[in-house]
């Protein structure tokens, strides 16, 4: 790029040209993306040096009866033509995570192919030599998984390739062409499922001769910098990343607006007036009442008269307009209706030349030259007339949303107030959700259109935020992912699966069996979950018991586990319901435990080392040790109890600041 870019300039010392310097950018940025990937290649070829493979399968074809012996690993390895081991994701591959001994197949290119399976195996290599293998009966042999769950956690979360379940497969390499909503337990692996199943679509797609341009909601930098390394360990780019606050920032400029986990936070202290004005914007009524109003707008057009002359009428052109589809957002259809108006006034120019030009040569001045001003009549008449179009339907959307709130509501203190937040520009969440969703509705915000997008933690975003996500792609596929029981504000989130599902048209796939945790936390954990949630099994694999106890000074107790964690090289992180009471917690232990941190915003990324954090920004994190001092006096309710236990690999440990609680007691 550099000699590209060099020898440019030694042929353009003066400056360039608009063309050449386009292609020359251009060039550049397929240069760019071009060594992006060959280092992600790169990297995965050196995990493939350490691993080359991790199963295999032995398949007899039914057709020809030939025996062939299937290896699988990360990456296809060819030799002379002939296959090596093959990637992980190709179809054939499916018979390793899909297969059990016996009859079985898989669905190539050309068609489903049938045989039989009699081998079962699994490897496990270190640093390049094999250091063990296990022909299962069934599939996985819980003696790898086993193995690998009872590592030490990472900073970052690493690829499963080697321990997908069949269900969690099943989910992977769901039809790309259709929405796909996963639930289950904290643990299961929903968001290890979803980074998968993204490299699974664009291995796919590459094989398609196609490109999968993928993307991210997530709900904070946190959780972002912890799957980062995952796309990239199995070869792909990471996908693109969007988030509420973004979309705030982008399309609500003049506002400033409180983050998410502000609007958790208030809900979470148990803010009735918060609680109510969410439930008053966040309404299905109120938003389909949004949505009616917006689509029928009064329109007002101007007759448009060239030279005295009528051209087009307001009522034709209010005619076209209102034949056109209603659920098409009202600034669309004016786009629309200005490029009729602007073809109709061609073509009226181009039918009534002949008069025009003599209508003008009989007014012309001495020495004006009357072709020049047909010309400009016609610009003028074009543009004018565009723009009378498009503002045919002026509103301030601020304005409007309070008008609506005031129309569907009454005029309540409620929708007082939220008057003065929008005319003062300052927002709650849930006011600038509800503000985003009518400019929307407006066809206001327009965005570029990926093919597939990913929600994860999809409980935590409230049903007019899902509204607003599919208003804004409405051409990509989806897949959601969902623990209902982590929606630890029911006032702001969708803690209804069928619900979930429906808002995407969604199929439905279930993955029951928790594999974080320990049986004993596991165990622990369950009990605060509702007495309808069902379906929820744990993975054998044994600990310690959670450490429950009573202590006279929560921090110190927590110091000292701080200090016990290191020394063993565990990671752990420290949970308080809201970011106030971690802030106020940190302060108590930062001077005798500086290896922790307190993380607080949802901006940035998850430290290294022991961090201090409010329960939301953990959701979708894990470590190796959780501490959790209470307070006995007033514990956390189950859900928010049963998602700060479920973030513990290997040991849990809640302090209680007096007599612990009986329904804490293990």
């Amino acid at each position: 790029m550099r000699e590209r870019n060099r020898s440019y300039m030694a042929e353009h010392p003066f400056g360039s040209v608009y063309g050449d310097s386009q292609a020359l950018v251009q060039e550049n940025e397929k240069t760019i993306a071009a060594a992006v990937k060959m280092r992600a290649e790169a990297r995965l070829l050196e995990q493939v040096l350490l691993a080359p493979y991790f199963g295999r399968v032995d398949f007899i074809y039914a057709d020809d009866g030939e025996e062939e012996e299937i290896y699988v690993g990360l990456k296809t390895l060819v030799d002379d033509r002939r296959f090596l081991v093959y990637d992980w994701r190709a179809p054939i591959s499916a018979l390793f995570y899909f297969g059990e001994l016996g009859k079985a197949s898989y669905a190539a290119p050309a068609g489903q192919i049938d045989g039989e399976i009699t081998r079962l195996r699994q490897y496990t290599f270190k640093n390049g030599e094999l250091k063990n293998y296990w022909d299962a009966q069934l599939h996985i042999d819980d003696a790898v998984l086993t193995e690998v769950l009872s590592g030490r956690s990472a900073e970052e979360m690493k690829p499963i390739v080697y321990t997908i379940q069949r269900e969690q497969n099943a989910a992977i390499r769901f039809d790309p062409k259709k929405n796909l909503a996963v639930f289950g337990p904290a643990g299961c692996g929903k968001t290890a499922v979803g980074m998968h199943r993204l490299a699974w679509l664009m291995y796919t797609a590459h094989a398609e001769g196609k490109t999968v341009n993928a993307l991210m909601f997530t709900a904070n930098a946190a959780f972002s910098s912890y799957v980062s390394a995952v796309l990239p360990a199995l070869g792909e780019v990471n996908a693109e990343e969007m988030n509420f606050g973004a979309l705030f920032e982008r399309f609500l400029p003049d506002f400033r607006v409180e983050s998410q986990l502000a609007q958790t936070n208030a809900l979470l202290r148990n803010d009735a007036l918060r609680a109510q004005n969410v439930r008053l914007l966040y309404a299905p009524a109120f938003a389909d009442y949004v949505a009616l109003q917006t689509a029928a707008l009064p329109v007002r057009f101007k007759n448009i008269s060239i030279l005295d002359d009528l051209a087009l009428s307001a009522e034709v052109m209010e005619k076209k307009f209102r034949g056109l589809p209603a659920h098409v957002p009202v600034k669309r259809r004016l786009e629309t209706l200005a490029s009729w108006v602007t073809e109709e006034l061609e073509n009226y120019f181009l039918i009534h030349r002949r008069e025009l030009l003599q209508t003008l040569l009989d007014r012309s001045e001495l020495g004006e030259s009357y072709t020049q001003q047909y010309f400009r009549l016609r610009r003028r008449v074009t543009e004018e007339s565009r723009a009378m179009v498009l503002r045919a339907v002026q509103t301030d959307p601020a304005r409007l949303l309070g008008r609506l709130c005031g129309a569907f509501y009454g005029d309540t203190p409620q929708t007082q107030a939220l008057k003065r937040r929008l005319a003062e520009g300052d927002l709650y969440f849930e006011d600038a959700a509800a503000l985003l969703y009518l400019s929307v509705c407006l066809g206001e915000c327009t965005l570029p259109q990926p093919t597939h997008i990913l929600i994860d933690e999809a409980q935590d975003y409230g049903a007019l935020l899902h509204r607003i996500i599919r208003a804004l792609y409405p051409k990509a596929v989806f897949t959601v992912l969902s623990d209902p029981n982590q929606g630890v504000v029911p006032a702001a989130n969708v803690t209804d699966a069928s619900q979930i599902a429906s808002l995407y048209g969604a199929s439905s796939l279930s993955i029951s069996k928790s594999y974080r945790s320990t049986k004993q936390i596991g165990a622990y954990a369950k009990r605060f979950l509702p007495p309808d949630a069902s379906g929820y099994e744990l993975f054998d694999r044994s600990g310690p018991a959670p450490d429950v106890r009573s202590v006279g000074d929560t921090a110190a107790a927590v110091i000292q586990a701080l200090r016990d964690a290191a020394d063993r090289g565990l990671t752990a992180c420290v949970l308080l319901p809201t970011p106030e009471e971690a802030s106020a917690f940190y302060k108590k232990i930062k001077k005798s435990a500086p290896e922790c941190t307190l993380l607080v915003n949802e901006r940035l990324p998850l430290p290294g080392g022991a961090v201090c954090m409010p329960a939301a920004l953990a959701k979708g994190l894990e470590f190796d040790c959780v501490l959790l001092p209470m307070d006995a006096s007033s514990p956390p309710d189950d859900r928010l109890t049963y998602l700060m236990c479920t973030r513990a690999l290997h040991e849990l440990r809640l302090f209680f600041g007096g007599p612990v609680p009986e329904k804490y007691k293990p």
